[in-house]
């Protein structure tokens, strides 16, 4: 499953709004409030009108849809009709014969109404095909839906009686709500260990995660140890981290990562351990760099796409480090409730890139102080006494390690 193209009609900020996505990795820019997590809920709609011909499990798997607090307003009147569009690609089934693209439309009429679905009948169809097959055991690939919000691994669900066997569709339960639920994820972990040592035979879905894993959080695995009843990172120098003293950033994207792999399986279990790699869908990830550390940020994006190639990622982000990292992309920024294409900044540097998203590459107290310094330097007067007394303050505000005072330093090198 792939998004081609999303387009919204009086969904929360947007009165209208269109974006043409890429297969692989799209990219949301936008000062808070501009309505980047809104597309992410609208895009949530969308991919989650697969679950119309799935079978329901209560409170695991439900059609997520447009609520009363997704309708526009203008003058403080709702503005209906409320409209979420998509169109995209499936893979083939062997038992399905209608079009690999299709085209679908959730919507809300008047105040109080449901999400409506008849304008959905294609991927509805589409969806009843994939349920058939899978009770028929006939392999077919399931694709993978997953919603990480900011909140991710805060609003933790409790859930009692939480199967640890059973259908495929494990893979949907909560994929799509704001809860996740890490402990269900780190409980597999625990029970396919335990099933490993007491059969013998090496577990799939644990090479699977450990696969994974390892190209996105550089560690050699991660390990269930019986006696201490833990799950611990291990590290190439033979450092164990257990995984509730990891820091905010390095167990936010562990969790993330496992959980991705975990649902790949869960989804195509017939793939083995190759299921992360195989598996294609949807992932939306709002703030990807969420508690990163910078120089988690310049790769964290590309070790995605090595982890999950044929997954397509749509996130939000105010760090320039990943967008600096991304090359074949798309980037949108979000402003005045449009969106515009922003431009590839593959290699530049981060203050450059601020200043592309209007941002200021530094804090207005010390910016005239910087400018006044390098206009002293184009003048010629860069040594004097003056301009030394302006550097020292300068350094002293920015530290003397500043980029922007090394480029001052190369200039001044000149006169």
């Amino acid at each position: 499953m792939k998004l081609e193209t999303i387009a919204l009609r009086n969904f929360k900020c947007f009165q209208e709004l269109k974006l043409e996505l890429h297969p692989h990795f799209n990219v949301l820019l936008g000062v808070n409030g501009t309505g980047k997590t809104s597309i992410l809920e609208a895009l949530r709609v969308a991919i989650g009108s697969l679950y119309l011909g799935l079978d329901k499990y209560k409170n695991r798997i439900e059609v997520p849809g447009i609520v009363n607090d997704d309708v526009r307003l203008d003058h403080l009147e709702q503005q209906f009709p409320a409209e979420v569009y998509a169109r995209g690609t499936m893979e083939s089934l062997r038992d399905h014969f209608g079009p690999n693209a299709m085209a679908w439309k959730r919507s809300v009429e008047t105040r109080g109404g449901r999400t409506r679905y008849g304008e959905a009948t294609q991927i509805l169809d589409y969806a009843r095909a994939l349920q058939r097959s899978v009770r028929a055991g006939k392999g077919e690939n399931l694709p993978l839906l997953a919603y990480f919000s900011t909140d991710r691994y805060k609003k933790e669900r409790h859930e009692r009686k939480v199967l640890k066997s059973g259908t495929r569709l494990r893979g949907y339960y909560n994929a799509l709500d704001q809860r996740t639920n890490i402990k269900f994820f780190l409980d597999l972990y625990m029970t396919e260990t335990l099933d490993q040592l007491q059969t013998g035979e090496k577990s799939p879905v644990l090479e699977a995660v450990n696969t994974a894993v390892r190209q996105c959080v550089q560690c050699k695995s991660v390990t269930y140890f019986v006696k201490q009843q833990e799950i611990c990172l291990e590290y190439e120098n033979g450092e164990r981290m257990p995984f509730h003293l990891l820091s905010d950033g390095v167990r936010s994207t562990l969790a993330m990562v496992m959980e991705i792999a975990y649902r790949a399986y869960l989804l195509n279990p017939h793939l083995g351990a190759d299921a992360p790699l195989k598996t294609s869908g949807v992932v939306l990830i709002d703030e990807l760099d969420l508690h990163l550390h910078p120089e988690w940020q310049r790769h964290v994006a590309n070790d995605l796409r090595r982890a999950f190639p044929n997954l397509q990622f749509v996130v939000t982000t105010h760090a320039p480090l990943i967008i600096s990292s991304l090359s074949d992309c798309r980037i949108f920024s979000i402003a005045d409730n449009k969106v515009y294409d922003f431009p590839l900044q593959t290699g530049r540097d981060a203050n450059y890139i601020l200043q592309q998203m209007d941002v200021p590459a530094m804090d207005e107290a010390y910016e005239a102080k910087f400018v006044k310094y390098m206009h002293m330097i184009e003048q010629g007067n860069g040594r004097t006494d003056d301009a030394q007394k302006l550097r020292k303050e300068l350094n002293d505000l920015m530290g003397e390690n500043h980029a922007e005072l090394k480029r001052a330093d190369m200039l001044l090198s000149f006169y």
